[in-house]
């Protein structure tokens, strides 16, 4: 059983991580509601997986069977609705944060943590980085944005202390109850077009950056908009 908390993010912190450490397209295609069960197509990479996940008492179980590329597309095809999104994983202590920036049906940005139980779950702190969190809101789930969109998306604002709390996360420097098992990823994650792996970014390459340089021209872009804020 999967427990997954879900989260707003920033929208200038989703483009920060996902150029920092890449992301891998996802294209999802969900087939009509059904009162006990969740059924859908993905493509990622060169492969096309068929997921089904069971809701019962005792939690969700999600069921996942690779298939051919080409059926992929097709069930993508006849699908109700669909959702095109990048993913990012970042390691935070002893366990990953997904990072989803969604192009399709519309701009949406979301952090995802997933646990193994309900103790591991309500023991997880959010970050400092992390909006507000949104899991129990149906509207939010892949599937109510795919067969259902969403039309209100509130803003979150970026602040100093969420951008410290992101860079230092990327830098794996986390408070002394999270130190646990960290590893940075050893290569950059690629994304994925409809036809075939693609990079993910336009030279195939993650783009090389300088964490100072960033945290500098993101606090230059905060000044600026504190400003604009001000009366004259």
């Amino acid at each position: 059983m999967t427990i997954r908390r879900r989260f707003l993010l920033a929208s200038s912190l989703a483009r920060l991580i996902q150029r920092e450490r890449g992301g891998l397209r996802q294209i999802e295609g969900f087939f009509p509601e059904q009162r006990d069960r969740i059924a859908w197509v993905r493509l990622e990479e060169a492969r096309a997986l068929l997921i089904l996940r069971t809701i019962g008492p005792d939690g969700d179980v999600e069921q996942e069977t690779e298939i051919p590329a080409g059926h992929g597309h097709a069930l993508l095809d006849v699908s109700a609705g669909g959702i095109d999104y990048a993913r990012t994983k970042v390691r935070i202590g002893d366990r990953e944060a997904l990072v989803d920036q969604f192009n399709r049906p519309r701009a949406l940005h979301f952090v995802t943590v997933e646990f193994d139980n309900e103790d591991e779950s309500r023991g997880f702190h959010p970050l400092p980085w992390f909006g507000p969190e949104i899991t129990a809101d149906p509207r939010f789930s892949n599937q109510a944005i795919a067969l259902r969109g969403i039309e209100q998306y509130p803003d979150v604002p970026l602040s100093d202390l969420a951008l410290n709390s992101l860079l230092d996360t990327l830098e794996n420097r986390f408070p002394v109850q999270a130190r646990m098992s960290i590893k940075r990823p050893s290569a950059k994650q690629a994304s994925v077009t409809r036809a075939q792996a693609g990079p993910a970014q336009a030279d195939g390459q993650g783009v090389p950056v300088n964490l100072d340089d960033i945290e500098a021209a993101m606090m230059r872009e905060m000044e600026r908009t504190r400003q604009k804020g001000k009366p004259e």
